[in-house]
C-alpha cells in the first residue's frame, strides 16, 4: 500500500504520541495541557510516564496510543487521539480513567492521597451529534444543584470537526486548527505568535523525515486503514444479515397474515372448522381463535 505521508498529520495517533513525548520538546505538551486544563495554576513541568512507541503497539489493530504524564501539580493526565469512530467511546474512557486514578494509590496509602485523574480525548469524529460545542468538560456533580463533587475526575472530549474558527481567547484552538491541518493559511498565522505550535510542526516533519519514526508512521497508517476497513465490513455484513432477517421475518409475516384473511371469508361462507384449517394451512386451534 502506498502512502504519502506529505498529508499526515497529528490525527494519525503515532505521529501525536512523537509530538508529545519528545523529552527535547517538553514545553509543546505543558502549552497543549495548560490550553485545555485551563486553571489559574499554570502547570510549568511535565513527567512522561509512558513515551515508549514499538513497532507492536503501531501494527496492532485498534491499540491505544495514548500518552500519560503526571504534572508538576501532582495531577495524573491521559490524552489520546481517537482516530475513528468508537460507539464505546464513553464506556472506554471511564474505563481507562478508573483504571488510572486507581492504580496511582499505592497499598499503604489511604484515599485522601488520590491524585486529580484528567482524561483528555481528542475526536477526529463527532460523538455528541446533537451538539454543536466542540469542547466537553465533565466532572461528578450533583444532579439538581450542578455543585461539582470533586476536582479528582475531569473528562475531556474534543471534537475536531465542529470548530468553526480559531479565537486568541481560546489557546486550545489553536491546537484544534494545528490537528486539522499544520498546513493550512491559518495555522501559518498561528506559528508567528505561538512558538509551541511552530516547534510542534517542526517535530512533525522531523518524524517524518527520521527513516525509523517514518517507517512506524507508516505501519500505523496501514493498521489504522485495515482496522477501519474491518469495521466497516462487519457494520456492512451486519446490516445486509439484518435487512435479510427483515425480509424474510416480512414474508413469514405476510404470509400467515394471508392464511387468516383466507380462513375467516371461509368462515364467513359456512365452512367447518377442519376444512378451514386443512385449506388455509392454519392449525385448528388458530381457526378456532378467529371465530
Amino acid at each position: 500500500m502506498d502512502i504519502d505521508l506529505s498529508n499526515i498529520t497529528a490525527q494519525n495517533d503515532a505521529v501525536f504520541k512523537m509530538i508529545f513525548t519528545d523529552p527535547k520538546h517538553k514545553r509543546v505538551l505543558i502549552h497543549f495541557l495548560n490550553s485545555a486544563i485551563n486553571s489559574g495554576d499554570p502547570i510549568t513541568d511535565v513527567e512522561i510516564l509512558n513515551g515508549e512507541l514499538t513497532k507492536e503497539h503501531i501494527s496492532q489493530k485498534g491499540s491505544r496510543l495514548d500518552i500519560r504524564a503526571r504534572t508538576n501539580r501532582n495531577e495524573i493526565v491521559n490524552i489520546e487521539m481517537q482516530v475513528g469512530t468508537d460507539v464505546n467511546m464513553i464506556g472506554r474512557t471511564l474505563f481507562y480513567w478508573s483504571r488510572l486514578f486507581a492504580g496511582e494509590l499505592k497499598i499503604s496509602e489511604d484515599y485522601g492521597q488520590l491524585y486529580r485523574t484528567i482524561s483528555i480525548n481528542i475526536l477526529n469524529f463527532k460523538l455528541f451529534k446533537n451538539d454543536a460545542r466542540y469542547w466537553r468538560r465533565c466532572y461528578l456533580a450533583d444532579e439538581e444543584t450542578h455543585e461539582k463533587i470533586t476536582d479528582l475526575l475531569e473528562i475531556q472530549f474534543v471534537e475536531l470537526d465542529k470548530l468553526k474558527k480559531f479565537t486568541k481567547e481560546s489557546p486550545l484552538t489553536f491546537w484544534i486548527e494545528f490537528f486539522r491541518d499544520p498546513y493550512s493559511e491559518s495555522a501559518k498565522e498561528l506559528y508567528k505568535f505561538v512558538p509551541e505550535l511552530q516547534e510542534a510542526k517542526e517535530v512533525l516533519e522531523a518524524s517524518k523525515s527520521d527513516p525509523e519514526k517514518r517507517q512506524l508512521i507508516i505501519e500505523r497508517e496501514e493498521a489504522t486503514r485495515n482496522y477501519n476497513n474491518a469495521v466497516k465490513t462487519a457494520e456492512t455484513r451486519g446490516r445486509e444479515e439484518g435487512e435479510k432477517v427483515g425480509l424474510e421475518k416480512g414474508l413469514v409475516e405476510g404470509e400467515k397474515k394471508a392464511k387468516i384473511e383466507s380462513a375467516r371469508k371461509m368462515l364467513i361462507d359456512g365452512l367447518p372448522i377442519d376444512m378451514v384449517a386443512k385449506y388455509s394451512g392454519l392449525s385448528i386451534e388458530e381457526v378456532e381463535d378467529l371465530k
